[in-house]
């Protein structure tokens, strides 16, 4: 198998139990203001304990998808708390790079079908499409992307 495979789906089950954690608390909600009240803080007292303003606190609340993450460390720090900036992948890994190849795949052979077309020689097997998909994973990841 694939060493880049391998890697892929030990890295998709160490991702797994994360997808977990995306539907925690509704989008529109604040972590910093639920984390905060699930403590039983008050704005004022986080502002006290970070040496900022109480109506800072509302604006990082009502913002906190731009705050620069060293603002999101001194927050979380605040609390007792590990801030983790983290990506969770949508789908696992290798269904992504399976996904991508196969498009790359597609795209090289319907140009060497519109070459082949003009020789009347045309290539439409899926046997095709397969093996140079895995091929690109194999040989050539990083062409996926272009």
């Amino acid at each position: 198998m694939n060493g880049h495979i391998i890697q892929l789906k030990a890295l998709d089950k160490k991702l797994s139990p994360l997808k977990q954690l995306v539907p925690v608390i509704p989008r529109s909600q604040s972590w910093i203001r639920t984390l905060r009240e699930a403590l039983g803080m008050t704005a004022q007292q986080l502002a006290k304990r970070i040496g900022i303003s109480q109506s800072r606190i509302a604006y990082m609340e009502q913002n906190e998808k731009n705050l620069k993450i060293s603002t999101l460390e001194k927050v979380a720090q605040s609390m007792n708390c590990t801030f983790v900036p983290l990506f969770i992948p949508n789908e696992s890994l290798e269904i992504n790079v399976r996904s991508q190849a196969q498009k790359k795949a597609a795209e090289i052979l319907a140009s060497v079908n519109q070459n082949m077309a003009l020789e009347n020689q045309l290539s439409s097997s899926e046997d095709i499409l397969s093996d140079m998909t895995d091929d690109l994973i194999k040989n050539n990841i990083k062409q996926i992307w272009d």
